[in-house]
């Protein structure tokens, strides 16, 4: 069939396409996969006690397969729909598809959005759907592609393209929850509105200003749940050839209210990461070295009606502080270094040494989802010092579609870990393919 309007469109009789349509229809389809394995090994990454075997002491296969389809028929129109399989393999942890990443979503719709306009043409796109919201230092809203589900929402977003160096992005919506053996939904009672700007000023920078407002009070999924709203602004360039030096300054604070139990807590809390990087151009392997600093506020009263602990909305949760994810951005001091170099073509090897110390001492630590505590709340004193981690990291393309990353890392207990339990030593290690069509 499609052959044969293929042919009456070239027929003698038949009008001329219009400038810019496709003279066949199968041309208005692309197609695009991904297929991703990972094996990967943790081992005292929760509870740092040698002599106890938990959970998360093992190691696991995931695999991700996602299947996307496009049609764009003209350059203001398009419609594109993506399937997702995630599946995990030789591990004796419990499924845990809300609060974790682990356990099986068996073939399911990941995005199904309708995009229409065209920013080369007109200064507006409306997009409308199911579609990732990924933003910025992906600090704040993110895709959290290292999850072996990735964050999507059932949202509509509006880009204006103000001119050639600034774009406003408006997006209204709720996050899809991931639920084993069903249809994955949105969480209706979890309520996200923002606007994201950036663009470019002189040299060669970017500035970014936001605003994002979640509504959570109602949900019962939702890890944080309140009113309120984070506003932020970040600053970065990269190296260059006019420039050896690279940066990012990264200030955000956060106002509302959060629930804790049957109370009603009034939320004022700080965020803010500092980086200060220097390419070496003419040494051998590249290398660059880099200074960072990270920074959340914790609460220094628990018992004050206040909530001053920063919650990042919807977080990228990998890598943010350290491989391990072992500590998130909450109640937070984290400085640490970092030393990359490419040996070769395509080839990026890294190094991270980090210190993690309690912002206040009368909160607790926090995972990587910035909610759930590394300690039970029973296990808290006047100690900062959390613990030093040190990770290693090798990222490769082995082709032009396949990509490796392997990485491993050690956190070391501190102070804190010591005088509220086990302080043994928590290890991580993978090693990760992903083939991209």
């Amino acid at each position: 069939m499609l052959t044969a309007l293929a042919g009456v469109a070239h027929a003698g009789t038949a009008p001329a396409p219009a400038t810019g349509a496709s003279d066949c229809l199968l041309n208005d389809f692309k197609f695009d996969a991904e297929v991703r394995v990972r094996a990967e090994w943790t081992d005292n990454v929760r509870d740092f006690n040698d002599d106890l075997n938990a959970a998360d002491d093992d190691g696991w296969l995931i695999t991700r397969t996602r299947l996307g389809l496009a049609y764009q028929p003209a350059s203001w129109l398009k419609l594109y729909a993506q399937g997702q399989d995630s599946r995990e393999f030789f591990s004796g942890r419990p499924h845990d598809t809300l609060n974790g990443a682990n356990g099986d979503d068996t073939f399911d719709l990941r995005q199904l959005y309708l995009q229409l306009g065209d920013l080369k043409d007109i200064p507006l796109q409306l997009t409308l759907g199911r579609q990732p919201l990924d933003f910025g230092s992906r600090r704040i809203l993110a895709d959290s592609n290292w999850s072996n589900y990735g964050r999507t929402f059932d949202a509509a977003r509006v880009t204006w393209k103000v001119n050639k160096d600034w774009q406003i992005d408006a997006f209204a919506g709720h996050v899809v929850v991931i639920e084993e053996d069903q249809f994955n939904d949105s969480d209706h009672n979890a309520d996200l509105i923002g606007l994201y700007a950036s663009g470019k000023i002189p040299c060669g920078q970017t500035l970014d200003f936001y605003a994002i407002h979640l509504d959570s009070e109602h949900s019962t999924v939702a890890p944080v749940k309140g009113d309120f709203w984070t506003f932020g602004s970040r600053l970065f360039k990269k190296a260059g050839k006019d420039s050896p030096w690279d940066w990012e300054l990264e200030a955000a604070f956060q106002t509302g209210h959060v629930l804790s139990g049957a109370k009603e807590l009034d939320l004022l809390s700080f965020g803010g990461q500092a980086t200060l990087g220097y390419t070496f151009n003419d040494a051998p392997w590249t290398p660059r070295l880099s200074v960072n600093y990270s920074y959340a506020s914790g609460d220094d009263d628990r018992t004050d009606g206040d909530q001053h602990r920063f919650l990042p909305v919807y977080p990228s949760t990998h890598n943010m502080n350290g491989l391990l994810d072992s500590v998130g951005w909450a109640n937070i001091h984290d400085p640490y270094v970092e030393l990359t170099v490419t040996p070769a073509k395509d080839w990026k090897v890294g190094l991270q040494a980090h210190a993690f110390f309690r912002a206040e001492t009368a909160d607790f630590v926090y995972r990587a989802n910035g909610s759930s505590t590394l300690r039970t709340p029973a296990g808290y004193n006047g100690d900062r010092f959390i613990g030093t981690e040190v990770d290693l990291y090798v990222q490769t393309n082995l082709t032009k579609n396949l990509e490796l990353l392997s990485g491993t890392g050690a956190l070391f207990a501190g102070d804190y870990l010591d005088s509220t339990g086990t302080d043994d030593t928590a290890r991580t290690a993978y090693l990760q393919l992903t083939y991209k069509y």
